[in-house]
């Protein structure tokens, strides 16, 4: 388990993560780490990596999902018609990246295009209510990224910075960051551990303190 990542909750979780793309491999291998029953992969523009996905998801999480890879936008309007009735009682994780992109390109006429986003949109809310499975998309391209967002019940931002991968979005903000040889800490975690002073409350920020485990 990666403590400093979120724990995907049931529903739709958009996650922007343009600057750091490993962060959907680590939310998807966190979450398959602690999870029973297969996962679902629903495909676009290749990001089913499976060199990545091996390298942060444990090796039963890895080899419990399931890859539907599209190549066009009519494809995976298909795929994502059939997901509801492939979905598995007890499936653990639907994943969906770059949802809207194959639908942007020119073989798609935009009249189309609309259409099917919009219900490949409510075809996922609809699998992570039936199916009690958190979804986690992400949606990239620009053309649909803010339908994308107003469908999906959070958002979640990851970003790398030098102390590590910081996730923030509702309720949720990385104010540890682990590693190997200890872990950084940030006055953030500090503010909510030990509370400010009375008489001075200087402005959180995220600049890291960095602390070694006990014996390290």
């Amino acid at each position: 388990m990666d403590p400093q990542l979120p724990t995907l909750e049931e529903g739709v979780t958009l996650l922007e993560a343009e600057d750091a793309p490993a962060a959907l491999y680590r939310l998807v291998g966190r979450h398959l780490a602690e999870a029973d029953g297969p996962a679902y992969w629903l495909d676009a523009r290749n990001a089913a990596v499976p060199g990545a996905i091996r390298e942060h998801a444990p090796r039963r999480g890895a080899r419990s999902i399931r890859v539907a890879r599209a190549f066009t936008g009519y494809q995976h309007y298909e795929l994502a018609r059939e997901l509801p009735a492939r979905i598995d009682p007890g499936a653990a994780l639907v994943v969906a990246p770059n949802v809207g992109a194959l639908y942007a390109e020119d073989d798609v006429p935009e009249y189309e295009a609309d259409a099917m986003v919009e219900t490949t949109l409510a075809l996922l809310g609809g699998v992570a209510d039936t199916a009690n499975a958190p979804v986690l998309a992400t949606a990239p391209d620009p053309t649909y990224a803010e339908r994308v967002a107003a469908a999906a019940d959070r958002t979640l931002h990851a970003e790398g910075t030098r102390a590590g991968l910081r996730v923030e979005g509702p309720d949720v903000a990385t104010d540890v960051y682990w590693h190997d040889w200890g872990f950084q800490t940030t006055i953030p975690y500090w503010v909510d551990l030990l509370g400010t002073a009375a008489s001075a409350r200087p402005a959180a920020t995220d600049t890291p303190y960095t602390a070694s485990l006990p014996g390290i």
